[in-house]
């Protein structure tokens, strides 16, 4: 079975010129890659077009090492703002009082070290900190903010420690499936038209670990409802499970229960792409130059982490936990420069901004109190 469902309007008979160039899709080198591997090899998981999208070597969005979190106006990110950093830092040392020992500071990511170096200012301390960034590029980048970086998780020694990753699971390649109609999946393929053209392409799946994963979460996807499913989840928690041999750890990110997440609130996805800090509609469009990225399945991710030792703490909205740390006195520190500018702690917390935009989901090993922020959650 095959069929093309994401055809943009250049394909549509009576289109006008303008409509035609308006949404021509712009071919970089690694689209070009990406087309001659289809013509070789046939239709590609939408997990292996967005893994390379994403991480290729030469030409992968992240391999190039752009500028995360840049202050250009146009969108929001945790890590530009310094009172997220001030609350981290509360976060870490509230962590250490309960642990009652220092611990190694683990980013998974890192961006472009802005945050890193902020956290570590408003640390009372000096801390071991630690990037695992695989982006040779963006470890450059941190290294401009004296940090220290290394590619692989397996670099690090199991020791104490508070790891954290900020935005960084919603950036694990996902497959694409959609429901037949029949209570069945199709998976979604990448593949090109007679002009060579992306399109998409519903087939049979290409591992039985979709099924299982829906099946398991109790989840039945209408006919023609789309949804994305990380396989990646389990294998990204090996390597907190290998150096953490005691502590805490914590994801800031996009990201629900999977009855929420496949609900028909979310009837054709949550895929999303982003270039120059802006919104963009076309997953295929300026190839390599821009981020992709979907909501995390917090039920299937809390289900993996008891396979390696960690014990989930719950989830809470970012403003709460923002605010259960005591992100608030991070005004008493920093005066505000401008009554008419909402302060940098409105924009994290509160639930029409930053604060309902994100979701803060922790773990701990075991014979541990619950995670910094999390023991108000009764």
């Amino acid at each position: 079975m095959a069929a093309s469902f994401f055809l943009l309007g250049s394909e549509k008979k009576g289109v006008s010129a303008w409509a035609h160039e308006r949404f021509q899709r712009r071919e970089t080198a690694l689209a070009k890659q990406i087309k001659s591997r289809i013509r070789k090899f046939g239709p590609m998981t939408f997990r292996d077009f967005m893994a390379t999208a994403l991480y290729d070597s030469c030409h992968g969005f992240y391999a190039k090492g752009p500028g995360i979190g840049c202050r250009d106006g146009s969108f929001n990110t945790n890590a530009m703002f310094p009172a997220f950093a001030f609350a981290m830092a509360r976060a870490i040392e509230q962590a250490e009082s309960t642990i009652g020992e220092p611990l190694r500071i683990v980013e998974f990511g890192g961006g472009t070290g802005e945050l890193s170096a902020n956290i570590l200012s408003f640390l009372s301390s000096p801390h071991e900190y630690v990037c695992i960034e695989p982006s040779g590029g963006l470890r450059r980048l941190q290294g401009t903010h004296g940090l220290r970086s290394v590619p692989f998780v397996k670099d690090l020694d199991a020791a104490p420690t508070f790891a954290f990753g900020n935005e960084v699971l919603d950036a694990l390649p996902v497959h694409r499936v959609m429901g037949d109609g029949t209570g069945h999946i199709l998976e979604i393929y990448v593949g090109l038209n007679e002009k060579e053209e992306f399109i998409e392409i519903p087939d049979t799946s290409s591992t039985p670990s979709l099924s299982d994963r829906l099946k398991n979460e109790k989840v039945v996807l209408g006919r023609g409802q789309v949804g994305e499913v990380c396989l990646e989840l389990e294998q990204f928690l090996k390597g907190p499970a290998s150096m953490i041999s005691k502590g805490y750890l914590v994801f800031i990110d996009y990201g629900d229960e999977a009855a929420s997440l496949y609900s028909y609130l979310h009837r054709n996805g949550t895929l999303r792409s982003y270039r120059a800090q802006n919104r963009t509609v076309d997953p295929f469009d300026h190839i390599g130059d821009q981020d992709l990225t979907a909501d995390v399945d917090f039920t299937a991710l809390q289900a993996a982490s008891k396979n390696f030792g960690f014990w989930p703490a719950g989830f809470l909205q970012q403003g709460r936990w923002l605010q259960n740390l005591g992100i608030q006195e991070y005004e008493q520190q920093i005066p505000r420069s401008s009554g008419d500018v909402p302060s940098e702690v409105e924009l994290l917390t509160h639930p029409a901004k930053l604060g309902s935009s994100f979701d803060v989901i922790a773990f701990k090993t075991s014979n541990l109190p619950d995670p910094p922020g999390f023991s108000q959650l009764s």
